[in-house]
């Protein structure tokens, strides 16, 4: 008679009338081809599929120690929880009786997918018996399972593995043993975390594999998560362990913790607004506009407040982009413009230009990782590589050729000739670089070597690209097509997001919250779009700018921030509608507020009103200036499209004039009349849109 690891009888090793125990107590009869049947409850045999849902029970009951519920189960149920060889082998393993343990493994061979599987398994056996004869300080039985056990198996182990094996000889101190073998010992459960990879070598009919229950509940949530459309949490790839959510309800995020509100809208800029970017770090925010201006944000405070106005590009902004450390902005221009500005972001000083003819047309830039070099180039054909600093003393003699180390301070280094470019984006190998050219292609260019590689040819001009920062995925805005989603590796169309209004003028779009699992455009209709990444159609459609949206950036370091930018003059920096709301109760109890003619609260004001509360970019609380520049915006909408079709200016200057006098504001610098076509009258809205669009910052969902 032998007494199994959980206490459990086995006589001989079988039971009359074909029934064998297992390891749990129960037990099943055995049909043809080795299967075993279920038996019968009620007058009815289990279904397949309730027999397995309790074999799965069955083994997470045991897997939990509660072998007195399982006995109870498996005599209700009549239900076997695995093949009665496939028990009688876990009994040998649990206590440690490792020659019929091995026996057990050739009485399973015939039911095993793979003949290599025995020895394998067998060697597993023996190496846990040798660890387990060293801990007991049985050193000549050790010696002995080594010689005349491990050694013999063919091929079934590297020779650096008994090398290994006979290293552990030396120790005499136990703790020292399992941390060089990376073994837990017999108490700490060496034999059940042995069984569990034993369990992978045989078919789910015949055992289980280790903890399934769970494995199954964790992929049913991963489903759950990937369809929630507004799933704003870390994701690690597999729960397995741990389910991180209730698995009593499906799993929905609450839209309120997505960023879909207006919580602040920027009025400094007095032109059209056509780019802007986060820096890498969250805190500040720079845009450009139509004018010339640049103006980078400090996001830090309650509300959004200016630190820098810079002049760049005469021609107007038409890209931005920070070095890896933030120190530097590199500023490129429209097509018109024959240069690139480098500044000083914590001064807002020119620290170089790039510009080799007045016939050059620099209209966009990215950065090397390590920040030594910046990419310029333009659709007249200049593609350059220029030096932005030094780089570290102990690699300038031996990493870079001489004429780069002469070539300093935005001065070019190297160069493409005749590569006309629309958009470039940073690649993580040194002295590579992204770039989109005007035939339609995405390619990889390296400066070390001058060598390119073909990634992605679309059919119509790619107008703006970026990159996840994976790097596996391109985000492409595409002349009349919209929002293409790329695999660089697979160098395959993924999906293409609906909704966009997209036409020849530039649109940027970017990747955003935690592993890029969202994306979002802005679009010619006015509107921001917002997808997950998975998906086609949009499930969130952002509503307040009153002409075409631009850019779109996300917070790289707080996901539930995201700016837009749009021709209507105005950033919009959208968040969590707990950080709106408390904007409105702000204003509800604040008094009147004056608003200088850049859209900033004066000094005055604010030292009235005192500390708001809220605050940073994580939960932007706004001031009653934004409120009352975003009741302005709202009347402004109105009216243009109301008048577009007769005498808009008139209609502007009548309502500026009006709310001067009821709110007391003082006038603000309008946008100037953009070259783009204007929205149509409202006699020619949908009826949907027409109501829509006469509320500012609100929303409109599509799941």
């Amino acid at each position: 008679m032998q007494t199994a690891g959980n206490g459990s009888v086995i006589e001989n090793g079988s039971t009359s009338n074909g029934v064998a125990p297992l390891a749990n107590g129960c037990g099943g009869e055995v049909g043809e081809e080795g299967k075993f049947k279920t038996h019968y409850k009620l007058g009815q045999a289990l279904s397949e599929t309730d027999s397995d849902i309790i074999r799965l029970i069955g083994q997470h009951l045991r897997e939990m120690g509660l072998h007195s519920t399982l006995r109870q189960l498996v005599q209700e149920s009549g239900c076997s929880m695995e093949h009665p060889k496939a028990a009688v082998f876990r009994a040998h393993v649990l206590a440690g009786e490792w020659k019929e343990a091995s026996q057990a493994v050739d009485d399973l061979a015939p039911m095993l997918p793979q003949s290599s599987s025995v020895k394998h398994m067998q060697y597993l056996l023996l190496r846990e018996k040798y660890l387990e004869l060293l801990e007991g300080g049985q050193e000549m039985a050790a010696l002995h399972c080594l010689r005349h056990e491990l050694v013999p198996l063919p091929l079934h182990h590297a020779d650096k593995d008994i090398q290994t094996l006979t290293s552990y000889m030396m120790y005499s101190d136990k703790t020292e043993l399992r941390s060089a073998a990376n073994w837990q010992g017999v108490k700490a459960g060496s034999r059940e975390s042995l069984m569990e990879q034993l369990q992978g070598f045989l078919p789910p009919s015949v055992m289980l594999p280790a903890h399934r229950l769970p494995h199954l509940l964790s992929q049913a949530v991963d489903l759950q998560v990937s369809r929630c459309p507004y799933h704003f949490e870390p994701h690690p790839p597999s729960f397995s362990s741990q389910i991180r959510y209730s698995l009593l309800t499906d799993h929905l995020c609450p839209r309120s913790e997505f960023p879909s509100e207006t919580v602040h809208i920027l009025t400094a800029h007095s032109d059209e607004v056509w780019f802007l970017v986060f820096s890498h770090d969250g805190s500040r925010l720079a845009s450009g506009a139509k004018d010339g201006e640049i103006i980078l944000w400090d996001m830090k405070g309650e509300s959004p407040k200016v630190q820098h106005k810079m002049r760049g590009q005469t021609d107007g902004i038409a890209h931005l982009a920070w070095s890896p450390d933030d120190s530097l902005l590199l500023s490129c221009g429209r097509e018109d413009c024959p240069g690139a500005i480098v500044f000083n972001t914590q001064s807002g000083e020119v620290k170089c230009r790039v510009q080799n003819s007045a016939e050059d047309s620099l209209t966009c830039g990215a950065w090397s990782p390590d920040g030594q070099h910046f990419y310029v180039g333009g659709t007249r054909g200049q593609f350059l590589e220029c030096v932005s600093s030094l780089p570290p003393p102990s690699l300038s003699s031996l990493s870079l050729p001489l004429y780069v180390l002469q070539a300093l301070d935005g001065s070019v280094s190297s160069s493409w000739e005749g590569i006309r470019v629309n958009a470039l984006a940073a690649h993580s190998s040194p002295r590579s670089v992204y770039a989109a050219d005007t035939h339609c292609r995405i390619r990889r260019y390296n400066f070390q070597d001058m060598s390119y590689d073909n990634l992605i040819e679309e059919d119509h001009s790619i107008m703006s690209f970026t990159v996840s920062r994976s790097g596996r995925n391109a985000l492409l805005n595409v002349a009349n097509q919209g929002v293409h989603v790329w695999d660089l590796n697979d160098r395959c169309l993924v999906r293409r997001c609906h909704g966009v209004t997209q036409g020849h003028y530039t649109i940027h779009s970017c990747y955003g919250g935690l592993n890029d699992s969202f994306i979002a455009s802005g679009s010619e209709d006015g509107n921001v779009y917002v997808w997950r990444s998975g998906k086609e159609k949009p499930a969130l459609v952002l509503r307040g700018h009153s002409r075409t949206v631009n850019c779109v950036a996300w917070n790289p370091v707080y996901p539930t921030t995201l700016a837009s930018a749009s021709d209507d003059g105005t950033v919009r920096v959208w968040g969590k509608e707990k950080a709106a709301l408390r904007q409105r109760q702000l204003a509800a109890a604040s008094e009147p507020t004056g608003i200088t003619g850049n859209g900033d609260v004066s000094e005055s004001t604010s030292e009235r009103r005192g500390e708001l509360g809220g605050g940073g970019v994580g939960g932007l609380a706004t001031s009653a200036s934004s409120l009352a520049s975003e009741q302005l915006d709202e009347s402004l909408s109105a009216a243009s499209l109301a008048e577009v079709g007769s005498d808009w200016q008139l209609a502007v200057d009548s309502l500026t004039s009006s709310m001067d006098s009821s709110v007391g504001v003082q006038p603000l610098s309008l946008p100037s009349l953009s070259s783009r076509p204007l929205p149509p009258p409202s006699d020619q809205l949908p009826a949907d849109e027409e109501d829509e669009d006469q509320v500012t910052g609100s929303i409109s969902t599509e799941v």
